[in-house]
Order: C-alpha cells, then sequence, then structure tokens
C-alpha cells in the first residue's frame, strides 16, 4: 500500500472488478431537511461555561453530532453534520464516504456530496489518477492533507478540475475501520482565494475524524436497529437496571407501561417486574396485555415488549387440545391423543375459548394457524 496505509483485510483479492463501480450509492440524493439540534438536553450543564471559545464550540459540535447519529437517518445525518461543521469549520463545499483501496486509489461504495454539482463525482473518476489526495501511498489516517489547487507544483490535470468547480483550497482527512477494512473519509472545499485553512482549522478537522466515524458507525447501527423495529412493529424496547430505572426507551414503551399498569408512574418499570427481572430474568414476564423479553447485558437489561399473542394467552395443554379440535378431531380422539378424559377436553376448551375471545370451532379454525405458528416462533404461555 506504501509508507502511510497497509491493506485491511484481503481487500485485492475479491472476484469483482471494483474498477466498475462508476457511480457510488449517492446519500445525499436521499436525506431530508436536517433537525434543529439537540444540544438544549444539556442546557443546564452547558450554562455552566461562560467561555466561548473552541473548546466549547467543539463540545456543542460533538452533542449534536452524536444525537444526530442516534436519531437520522442514513443520508440525512450526513446532512446534518455538514450543517454543523459550518459553526466550527465553514466550508463552501464538502464530501464524505466510504471507500476500499485498490491499487493505492480508493474505491467509493458510498458517497454525500455537499452543495456539489450532480457531476462532480463522474468529472473526479477522470481525474482520479492525478488527484494527489486519492494517492492511498501518502494517506496517514487521522492526518489532514491541504492542497491550494492554485500552487504550481500540483498536477496541472488536477487544477484543471478543481478550477471546473471553483475549489481553490482543499482540505482531506479519513479514518480506517479495520473491522470491515473500509476507509472513511471526509473532505472539504473554500472558493475564495484569500481563506486558506488555518492550522487551528486543520487540527480541529484532525480532531473530528474519529469522531465522524463513530458516529458514523452509531448511526448504521441505529438504522439496522429501526429497520428491526419497524419489521415487528408493535415491539418496543428499553434498557433498564434492576432496580427498575428507565436508562433508555423507544418512543412508545411507556405508553406501552401505561396500558398494561395504568395506574403506575411509567418513569419507572413497575415493581413487578422489577421482581421478576430480579428473580428470574431468563423467563419471559406476561402481563395481561403484554409480553416482555429480557436480555442481560453488562449489569443492565434490555427489555423487549410487545403485545400477547394468542399462544401466549393458552397454556400448553389448552393449545394443544384446540389444535386437535380445530383440525377436526372428536372429543373422544383428542382425549385418546392426549392421553386424558373427555370431560378433560370440554375443561381445556372451554378455558381457550375464553381466553381468546371465540364462541364456535369456525372462528377457532381460523385462528388456529396463527396460533401454531406463534407456538413454534415463541412456545406457549401459562
Amino acid at each position: 500500500m506504501g509508507r502511510g496505509v497497509t491493506a485491511p483485510g484481503d481487500v485485492r483479492s475479491s472476484a469483482l472488478n471494483l474498477r466498475n463501480l462508476l457511480q457510488p450509492i449517492r446519500l445525499d440524493m436521499v436525506s431530508d431537511p436536517a433537525r434543529p439540534a439537540r444540544r438544549l438536553d444539556f442546557a443546564e450543564t452547558l450554562a455552566g461555561s461562560d467561555s466561548d471559545g473552541a473548546f466549547r464550540k467543539l463540545s456543542l459540535f460533538l452533542l449534536d453530532l452524536y444525537a444526530a447519529a442516534v436519531r437520522e437517518d442514513v443520508g440525512c445525518f450526513e446532512q446534518c453534520f455538514f450543517s454543523l461543521l459550518q459553526e466550527l469549520v465553514p466550508c463552501d463545499a464538502g464530501w464524505t464516504g466510504v471507500a476500499t483501496p485498490e491499487e493505492d486509489r480508493p474505491v467509493n461504495h458510498n458517497s454525500f456530496v455537499y452543495h456539489l454539482p450532480d457531476d462532480f463525482f463522474r468529472e473526479w473518476l477522470k481525474i482520479v489518477n492525478h488527484d494527489p489526495l486519492a494517492d492511498l501511498t501518502l494517506l496517514v489516517f487521522g492526518k489532514a492533507a491541504v492542497i491550494d489547487s492554485a500552487d504550481e507544483t500540483v498536477d496541472p490535470t488536477f487544477t484543471a478540475w478543481a478550477r471546473k468547480f471553483g475549489l481553490r483550497y482543499l482540505l482531506r482527512v479519513c479514518a480506517l475501520d479495520k473491522r470491515f477494512g473500509l476507509i472513511g473519509f471526509l473532505s472539504i472545499y473554500r472558493y475564495d482565494a484569500d481563506r486558506p485553512f488555518s492550522r487551528a482549522e486543520i487540527e480541529t478537522m484532525e480532531t473530528l475524524i474519529p469522531h465522524l466515524a463513530a458516529a458514523m458507525r452509531i448511526n448504521r447501527t441505529m438504522q439496522l436497529f429501526r429497520l428491526g423495529q419497524d419489521a415487528v412493529s408493535a415491539t418496543r424496547r428499553a434498557i433498564c437496571d434492576a432496580y427498575g430505572v428507565i436508562h433508555r426507551a423507544d418512543e412508545g414503551f411507556a405508553d406501552a407501561l401505561k396500558a398494561e399498569w395504568p395506574d403506575r408512574d411509567v418513569r419507572r418499570l413497575p415493581d413487578e417486574l422489577c421482581l421478576h427481572i430480579q428473580s428470574k430474568p431468563d423467563a419471559p414476564f406476561l402481563g395481561e396485555r403484554h409480553r416482555i423479553e429480557i436480555s442481560p447485558i453488562a449489569g443492565l437489561y434490555v427489555l423487549e415488549l410487545r403485545p400477547r399473542s394468542l399462544a401466549d394467552r393458552l397454556g400448553s395443554r389448552e393449545l394443544e387440545t384446540i389444535q386437535h379440535f380445530a383440525n377436526g378431531a372428536s372429543y373422544k380422539e383428542v382425549a385418546r391423543r392426549m392421553n386424558i378424559s373427555p370431560a378433560t377436553v370440554r375443561h381445556h376448551l372451554r378455558s381457550a375459548y375464553k381466553k381468546l375471545g371465540v364462541h364456535d370451532k369456525t372462528q377457532m379454525s381460523r385462528l388456529i394457524a396463527g396460533v401454531g405458528t406463534m407456538q413454534g416462533k415463541d412456545g406457549p404461555g401459562g
């Protein structure tokens, strides 16, 4: 790879010709306007500082950056990042994304351009081999590289490209994701000849790049988390401790708790649920309306709350009885298969009918397929 970079993993062994990747995924095409900053969450803490200096500005930026990583969708996060950056290191345009190394040059896999025209990337591809910022043999992760496109020592092909887009000063800094062998890059640009990047601004960008890489990872993780929520839209999650203190929760978790315990303060868990977590954390909690799965993690607990399924409402013998009965078996046949008396069969059926709110065999048959499926997934409740 050269002096500054070693190839993360065996990237070159791919059977794909990465050079055929003519256009990365354009995250900026799917972004929405960023929502307001969330530094007000820490207004009282920030009020203790009367300084308007560089450290305070950096603190505000990082608070907003990590808040955006959690709440914004992919693409919207990048838009929010550049909007926030204007308060810290102003720029006229910018470019960020993820790349892999190929023949000492980056191959972009996703890309977000800020205040740049649609043909920016296509035109860059034509001169990538002349771009000193794209020479991975010179790359040192975390170290900013700055170019004045008017410098006579710069490749004239690159200078012509930069002039086409009005780019006078260019700054690029990169981070390495060792786990996936990806290079995260951030480039910012200024147009005016009298606005070069200062030493302090360069150092700020070098300070920011690991935070941007970490925030981007958080953003992608949260996107997966939200997709998981969408797949089971009724599921709500929270992180709590054994004393019932809720450390973080999805929107809607408090409302679900309120539905289960209408008379309780939902800022902490009900005592009944706390006792269950302390005594039986390996077993789900079954309330009147909800089933709560419990997963210990680092001394805390992840709770996954969802409405109880039909199978959750039935005991194992009740569920087995209605499955036989709905499939056409008579009382005597069900009794023989389960090795119980016909009277016990009737008892199980009456109990199941009441719990499921049905009144005849036809209604039961309509429900049984779903009940059987849920049993295979979750097991019967008591």
